[in-house]
């Protein structure tokens, strides 16, 4: 690559850098502004695996969070096992339908939760251990992670390592 090539490689990528920390900037101010969604925002990220992008994403994509059940939050993220059956004939569970960039970021924060939240961690060895496939466990973790963030808005109560599973 020529050094002209990698000028603008490195102007376009400090450009757009800039751009995406302005952008999460504005994010957290209006988050920041408006009291319900501050009190909300504060109580997903009491949850391990839960980051600032998760949290603004479910704050935008699933207002009605934390009044539902969580089967209709599950299946609203897309998280929920669906069938494929037909007669006699029994097909696989996949997951699908629901809100599909919302199901991308949880995905991304059940690998997270599989690795930071205590309790989540413990689950995903449980699901290895008993040869679940690695996309299954971790799509089962977001699906956890979903439900729990649904309690605790529901009840208002931060995360505690008791208060899941």
């Amino acid at each position: 690559m020529s050094a002209e090539l990698e000028d603008m490689d490195s102007s376009l990528k400090a450009f757009l850098e800039s751009q995406i920390s302005e952008l999460e900037q504005r994010i957290e101010s209006v988050i920041g502004e408006a009291e319900e969604l501050s009190a909300k925002a504060e109580l997903l990220r009491s949850i391990p695996g839960i980051g600032p992008v998760s949290v603004a994403m479910l704050l935008a994509e699933m207002p009605e969070l934390g009044r539902m059940t969580a089967t209709e939050a599950a299946a609203m993220t897309g998280l929920a096992p669906m069938a494929h059956d037909s007669g006699a004939m029994r097909g696989k569970r996949i997951i699908s339908g629901g809100r599909r960039s919302l199901r991308h970021v949880l995905f991304q924060a059940g690998l997270a939760a599989a690795c930071h939240n205590p309790v989540l961690k413990a689950v995903a060895k449980r699901m290895k251990e008993r040869g679940k496939p690695h996309k299954l466990v971790i799509v089962a973790i977001a699906r956890r992670l979903i439900t729990i963030a649904n309690a605790i808005l529901k009840t208002g109560v931060p995360w505690r390592i008791s208060s899941a599973a």
